[in-house]
């Protein structure tokens, strides 16, 4: 049994190889069997002389028709293992009692070279070293004498003479049913081998190439799934050794700060100037575990009135003396999360306030889109930092780190859409200000948190 298991192919494969090989081979067996016991159904030859008589009555047309030096000579040549030809010298023969095989041989010689009784003698042999019984011929016009066995050996050439038309046949559908199989199997199975050695190849190289999608559908759709999840883990990973790098570079200052308060002592390390390094370092602190909270939290998605939302946080915003407006339908419902959603909406306020003084909120809608536009009358964003902007802990203005924040406000609001299997797209317009707009499908089955 342990011989067994290790000669079991243990890949995809050899594994397919075996199993095709062995279906070829058993469907072939199977085939060759019926084709032997439902064959048309003849009349078998049965055993005897007869087999050989043609080659008697043709080896005695020639020799009676070949002058008489060269009827010996002859006779050697046309004969073989299983009639012998002789001319001169008779051929021995323990005679014994006539049996029906030489009889019929007899009455078939007769017919066929159209002789009298008197013109061919015939007699039966006894068995000789071999365990055959044969016939014994006598033409007395040109004292021909010839002995055959009354059942011929099937030899090795003569079954592969019967036998080789079937045998190529089987042999040529094998190899090329075998050649093709083999050839679609490693065609099949390749592609999931670069998958193999590309997963291995991650595990050291964190940002490698991606396969290439060839092969069936359904690998297609494998190696797009890996090569996605390929990508979405190095973004993961170098979002987090970007957020250390930035968490470890900003908190450096306010720490550094803390150190040369406390040495210098006096008014400089009073407890004010204390709790503001300190409250500074906390809300780094929290904005990256906001952010990180953010990645994995989920929240059950539900049917939301979009329009009431965005004037409800329009209506926040301005009493507190902030000058943000709604433009829009009075409602519009769309299933979202509703509070991670807000929380987006809410960044993107922060930020058009942050750098401008008013904010405009706008929704539209098509059949199965909600279209939300917030602009701001801000400096806008370079044309070159626009496809940065969105990034985690990327500052238009590395010098705006005093203020406690890491720059994920819009990245945290782009991953919230993104969740949304929406979309978010910042650009400037004239002739100053952000545009941020945020396309969100109103029926979303595929929310994912």
């Amino acid at each position: 049994m342990k011989k067994f298991r290790r000669l079991y192919p243990h890949t995809i494969y050899g594994q397919m190889v075996m199993l095709v090989s062995l279906s070829m081979i058993l469907t072939l067996s199977v085939i060759s069997f019926l084709l032997y016991q439902f064959r048309p159904v003849m009349p078998p030859v049965p055993p005897g002389p007869w087999a050989n008589a043609q080659a008697m009555e043709t080896g005695i047309q020639a020799l009676q028709a070949a002058p008489l030096a060269t009827r010996e000579a002859i006779a050697k040549k046309i004969s073989n293992s299983e009639i012998t030809f002789s001319v001169t010298v008779p051929l021995p023969c323990e005679e014994v009692p006539v049996d029906h095989l030489a009889e019929l041989l007899h009455r078939i010689l007769l017919s066929r070279l159209d002789m009298s009784e008197r013109q061919i003698q015939l007699k039966s042999c006894a068995p000789d070293e071999s365990g055959r019984p044969s016939s014994y011929i006598y033409v007395p016009e040109g004292t021909i004498s010839i002995r055959a066995y009354n059942f011929p050996h099937i030899h090795f050439h003569h079954f592969m003479h019967l036998t080789t038309p079937l045998m190529v046949s089987f042999l040529s559908l094998l190899s090329i049913t075998l050649s093709l199989t083999f050839w679609s199997i490693w065609y099949i199975s390749r592609p999931l081998r670069n998958i193999a050695k590309g997963a291995d190849a991650f595990g050291y190289d964190i940002a490698p190439d991606p396969l290439p999608e060839q092969g069936p559908t359904e690998v297609k759709r494998l190696t797009r799934a890996f090569n996605r999840m390929q990508a979405r883990i190095a973004a993961s990973v170098e979002e987090r050794t970007r957020m250390l790098i930035a968490i470890g570079h900003d908190l450096r200052t306010p720490l550094t700060r803390l150190f040369m308060r406390l040495e210098i002592g006096g008014e400089e390390a009073s407890p004010q100037a204390l709790h503001h390094d300190l409250t500074l370092m906390n809300k780094m602190l929290n904005g990256a575990l906001y952010f990180l909270r953010e990645q994995t939290e989920a929240e059950k998605p539900e049917r939301t009135d979009l329009a009431s939302l965005l004037e409800s946080l329009s209506m926040e915003y301005s009493a507190v003396g902030r000058n943000v407006t709604y433009n829009g339908p009075s409602d519009l419902i769309c299933v979202c999360q509703t509070t991670a959603l807000e929380r987006a909406l809410s960044n993107l306020v922060d930020n058009g306030l942050k750098y401008g003084s008013e904010v405009s909120i706008h929704l539209e809608s098509d059949t199965r889109h909600a279209i939300i536009t917030i602009c701001d009358d801000g400096p806008g964003i370079p044309d070159a930092q626009l496809p940065s902007a969105l990034l985690p802990f990327y500052r238009l203005d590395p010098a705006r780190a005093s203020d406690g924040g890491l720059g994920l406000g819009l990245s945290i609001a782009e991953a919230i859409v993104s969740r949304h299997q929406g979309k978010l797209v910042l650009s400037n317009v004239k002739p100053h200000g952000l545009q941020a707009q945020i396309t969100l499908p109103l029926h979303n089955s595929k929310l994912t948190a």
